[in-house]
């Protein structure tokens, strides 16, 4: 399995327990992933649990039960159902945006990863890194720039054909938007690779240093960065205690800095065993969240 239908397995696992959420997940979906076809709306699915999901929120949603057609490529359908109601939703999206879609704080999550899933590309960042949105239908994607861009994702702009296509090549942006549409495992992927990256490069510029010394730091810093931004989105800093919260927060806000130096700005000062000691206590609090989330969805 590539590593952009591993994100979008991930995805689909994530539980939307809101009805407005299930909706702006589907219209997300179909907005990208979906073709006009005499009276019918077709929408690609690119698995059977992708088929599944998105047969059960269209019966939902907008009350029609879908035809289902094999694809052309192994494993995949096409759903086909009438829905005057879906189609004026998706001709509202398009002219005047999604902001209607959007009832409570989880809803913009749900339309993403709706746009993912239904349109979206990755490259495994084994490769490079590149994002992409772009749609089976509509030639222009000026209210998902602007919803994206209302979501703090900035997105490039490229044409291909007559056809627009949203792009994005930043590590950064790329890891918030897994995080975003709920990837988490697949986001800690990504981080991986980047520090594989990260660590090839320092080696390369500083081949007079201690190598090996750089790239256990490199990498160990990574991964507490990593685990203190997953702890953010998910609402668990605040619960590792003042002692804990501290100690992330400084550690984000000084990547660069090796632990005897963060240790010495500290207030009051900490050691560099006791610093390691702290951010390992963050690292296993961040993994066990993970996990307890993958044993939920």
């Amino acid at each position: 399995m590539s590593f952009c239908a591993e994100v979008k397995a991930e995805a689909l696992g994530v539980q939307i327990k809101k009805s407005c959420c299930r909706r702006a997940f589907i219209v997300g979906t179909l907005f990208l992933g979906s073709v006009v076809q005499d009276d019918a709306i077709v929408l690609h699915a690119g698995s059977a649990a992708q088929a599944e999901v998105f047969a059960k929120l269209i019966s939902e949603q907008f009350g029609r039960t879908c035809a289902v057609q094999k694809g052309k490529r192994s494993g995949t359908a096409l759903l086909s159902f009438e829905s005057h109601t879906a189609r004026l939703v998706l001709q509202q999206a398009e002219q005047a945006g999604f902001s209607g879609l959007l009832k409570c704080r989880e809803c913009a999550a749900a339309l993403t990863r709706g746009f993912f899933i239904g349109g979206g590309t990755m490259n495994s960042p084994d490769k490079q890194y590149h994002l992409e949105l772009k749609a089976r239908m509509r030639p222009e994607l000026g209210s998902v720039s602007a919803q994206m861009a209302a979501c703090g994702f900035s997105f490039k702009t490229s044409y291909r054909l007559g056809v627009e296509t949203l792009y994005m090549k930043e590590n950064a942006g790329i890891e918030d938007f897994l995080f975003f549409i709920g990837a988490n495992r697949q986001a800690f992927a990504f981080m991986n690779a980047k520090i594989g990256h990260e660590l090839k490069n320092e080696v390369n510029r500083r081949s007079n240093c201690d190598t090996s010394n750089i790239a256990r730091s490199t990498a160990a810093s990574a991964k507490q960065i990593a685990a203190i931004r997953f702890l953010m989105e998910h609402g668990g800093v605040s619960e590792l205690g003042p002692e804990l919260e501290y100690t992330a927060r400084m550690r984000l806000l000084h990547p660069e800095m090796s632990l005897l130096q963060l240790g010495q700005i500290m207030v009051p000062a900490v050691s560099k065993p006791g610093l390691y000691h702290r951010l390992e206590k963050i690292r296993a609090y961040a993994e066990n969240m993970l996990k307890k989330e993958g044993n939920l969805s």
